[in-house]
């Protein structure tokens, strides 16, 4: 992250002379040290001290210059054509996601209305707005409809899976490793089966937490039993759609409670994805940050490593993820992600012998820890 701060030479011989640069990344998340800055400034601009001819210089203490936020928010989400039939409550927020780099609560102005009672089209112009004025605007067009006659519509819908000896196959290399992850919709899992059919690793999910309250996945126990007994390595994963830092490092620390006693040797993942509707937690870019670096700490406090789950779209324009395990979710045949990770999820269509469901596949870059 770049950070440049004002700084002013004081020059003793009836005048001053001053300069002045500022600018600012729109995913800022941390401020560096002011000699750290003005070090950025000297190397970005090529400053140098300007004297009078006899007159002594006399640098006066160099200050941050308060930081100016000229970032807009922006949506993360929004849906252009929305529809709902006659009748049904019409709230924006279920078509719309938006974030800021530093406010939490972005102000959101709607101009229009919505007549659920009325077959029609109605126009919509949104605007986002932060505390320090920066704005972006944008429009959706929502369509009250008729209710569907009962027997009408409706269809079927059908995907290609792909066997796991495919994908391995598929992605050769002596440093890629073959893994899935699986959780209560797995069902039961012949973990044997699955390692016989070229799976080395798993990612098991322990459960999810919201407002600080956790929820123990229903197969977690016998997942992380059964798997390390295989001989898999194995890491475990959880869902969070909490907001405080108080509630993910309670959550770290019931992490590492449940995976005493397994042979755990690869990381524990934080999984926070609640993007549909991210103004309802009222946090900014910088917060949501804050949240990992808050559960990776807590981890490493311990002698645990932790790692950051996320799709390539969210690594690329709310995490800061450098100096971080990452786990890419991105399903394609090849990836553009452009970050560093560790492991990347390419397909959440995988079938594998053992498991008689779909399963999330991934590869493992390098060494397995330790």
């Amino acid at each position: 992250m770049n950070k440049k701060f004002f700084t002013s030479v004081l020059l003793i011989s009836a005048f001053v002379v001053s300069f002045v640069g500022c600018s600012k990344s729109p995913q800022e998340t941390e401020h560096t040290t002011i000699a750290q800055s003005l070090a950025e400034v000297t190397a970005t601009t090529g400053a140098t001290e300007t004297t009078m001819p006899l007159a002594p210089i006399i640098v006066a203490t160099p200050t941050p210059y308060p930081y100016v936020d000229n970032v807009a928010p922006f949506f993360l989400k929004i849906t252009r054509n929305p529809s709902i039939t006659v009748g049904d409550e019409f709230s924006i927020d279920d078509y719309i996601s938006y974030i800021d780099n530093t406010d939490p609560d972005v102000t959101l102005i709607v101009d229009g209305t919505v007549d659920n009672s009325l077959v029609g089209s109605y126009p919509l112009s949104l605007r986002i707005e932060d505390e320090n004025g920066n704005y972006t605007t944008d429009s959706i067009t929502v369509s009250v409809v008729a209710p569907v006659e009962p027997g009408s519509g409706g269809g079927s819908y059908s995907y290609d899976t792909t066997p796991f000896s495919d994908f391995i196959a598929s992605y050769p290399g002596d440093d890629i490793h073959y893994g899935i992850d699986v959780s209560v919709w797995q069902g039961d899992i012949d973990f044997n089966t699955v390692r016989d059919s070229g799976c080395e690793f798993v990612f098991i999910r322990a459960g999810r937490s919201s407002n600080g309250e956790f929820t123990e996945d229903d197969y977690f126990r016998s997942n992380i039993a059964n798997a390390t007994e295989a001989g898999l390595h194995v890491g475990v994963y959880v869902y969070s759609s909490d907001n405080s830092i108080e509630a993910v490092e309670a959550l770290a620390d019931r992490m590492i409670e449940m995976t005493e006693g397994y042979n755990v040797d690869l990381p524990i993942v934080f999984d926070w994805e609640a993007f549909g509707r991210f103004q309802q937690f009222h946090m900014s870019i910088i917060d949501l940050n804050n949240l990992y670096a808050a559960f990776e700490n807590r981890l490493e406090a311990q002698g645990r490593s932790g790692m950051l789950y996320s799709s390539k779209y969210y690594l690329d324009v709310v995490w800061n993820e450098e100096g971080s395990n990452v786990w890419l979710a991105h399903y394609n045949s090849q990836t553009d992600y452009t970050g560093e990770y560790i492991v990347w999820q390419q397909s959440c269509t995988g079938r594998i012998p053992g498991i008689n469901a779909d399963v999330d596949m991934d590869l493992w870059y390098g060494d397995f820890p330790g």
